[in-house]
């Protein structure tokens, strides 16, 4: 059995019994569809003994809860984790450390790579999941025994998954591998804004030259500035499309913006202004500042045989440790090294499965071989 916790007293008896826990699995339940910030609905959290639901939209006081949350001797334990940190984040303007993604650790063991939880619980416990629920909209109260059964189950079995996959990681000596996708999911640059850096993002970005990417750049910042602001979706304020051609065709009066394609809606008009200013500030930066377009390097033909013989490599080791070759590095990352004339991958569990075969491979002194099963031999010479 679980608790429903939906007042503040429930949840500090609650905390204070899980308080020495050495781990505690997390999930949440949330809403997003009409606003730039997830809504947070549910959390859902268990340890060994103890298994709660805690309601936030009736339990206004959390401090509680983010006690455990950001106590460092207390491993978080949670399946697939950027969703549930960036809601973390948001709410407390802390990364929760120490955290253990059993996604992550399931690629490594060669469980699945990007596991789906449901899947994962099928895998390592032979049970399957009822979905009946996943359509739920989480922010309507009360809640139905079968809905708060659907959330619960996301950390009931979660708190079996967890040592399984521990133990498996600590026989394989593979608890190493997990550090560079914590390092990313605990960086604070994955979860804070940056405006200046959302003209990246934006689609159809490669047909424009250096300028009207500049001008690209002021409108993708102040659009995802405002969505912030409003809590808005950033599609609803400016679609891409849209964005694209405010770059390519420059307009300089509200006349001209409103005979662009789907500019003059009602819901996008009190935005022409601000958008003329944008423009006008990115032609009068000077051509030194623009963003540089990004041009692809074609690899030459005795790169491209390079290239392949390095993902055959890849494909050779992953086989070995049981695990997805695009854990490893995948082409796109293989013909960026050669091209930019490195030889090696970075230097993390990756490299040091790799490094040695990429080496002896581009000496010469590796000998590779495919048998009738599709299967790669590697040996060196």
């Amino acid at each position: 059995m679980y608790e429903y916790i939906d007042t503040t007293d429930k949840l500090q008896h609650f905390i204070n019994r899980i308080s020495t826990a050495s781990w505690v699995a997390l999930d949440t339940e949330f809403i997003r569809g009409r606003h730039y910030f997830s809504r947070l609905c549910l959390i859902q959290i268990a340890t060994e003994d103890h298994i709660g639901c805690i309601d936030p939209l009736a339990c206004k006081d959390l401090s509680a809860f983010a006690s455990i949350l950001y106590n460092k001797k207390i491993t978080k334990v949670l399946h697939a984790v950027h969703q549930d940190i960036d809601i973390f984040y948001q709410l407390f303007k802390q990364i929760p450390t120490p955290i253990f993604d059993s996604q992550t650790a399931a690629a490594v063991l060669g469980i699945g790579h990007q596991i789906g939880y449901s899947n994962l619980v099928l895998a390592l416990l032979g049970i399957e999941l009822d979905k009946s629920q996943s359509r739920t909209d989480w922010a309507k109260r009360p809640l139905s025994s079968k809905q708060l059964d659907y959330a619960i189950d996301d950390v009931r079995y979660l708190r079996e998954i967890y040592p399984l996959l521990l133990t498996q990681l600590q026989q394989l000596n593979r608890l190493d591998w997990l550090i560079p996708s914590a390092e990313h999911s605990t960086a604070l640059s994955t979860y804070q804004p940056q405006p200046e850096a959302m003209w990246k993002k934006v689609h159809g970005k490669q047909t424009l030259n250096g300028q009207q990417l500049a001008v690209l750049r002021e409108l993708a910042a102040w659009r995802e500035i405002t969505a912030i602001k409003r809590n808005l979706p950033r599609r609803w304020l400016t679609p891409d499309p849209l964005l694209i051609d405010l770059a390519k065709r420059q307009p300089n009066t509200t006349h001209l913006i409103q005979r662009l394609h789907h500019a003059n809606t009602k819901q996008l008009q009190p935005y022409h202004k601000q958008w003329l200013s944008c423009i006008k500030k990115a032609k009068n930066t000077p051509s030194e500042q623009w963003p540089i377009p990004k041009t692809y390097q074609k690899p030459s033909k005795s790169q491209i045989k390079l290239i392949d013989l390095l993902q055959l490599a890849v494909r050779y080791h992953a086989n070995k440790h049981n695990i997805s070759p695009i854990l490893i590095a995948n082409r796109k990352t293989i013909e960026s090294m050669v091209i930019e004339g490195r030889n090696t991958l970075a230097n993390d569990w990756r490299g040091a499965l790799v490094n040695k075969s990429f080496a002896a491979i581009i000496a010469g002194k590796a000998h590779i071989s495919i048998n009738q099963q599709g299967d790669v031999n590697l040996s060196y010479k």
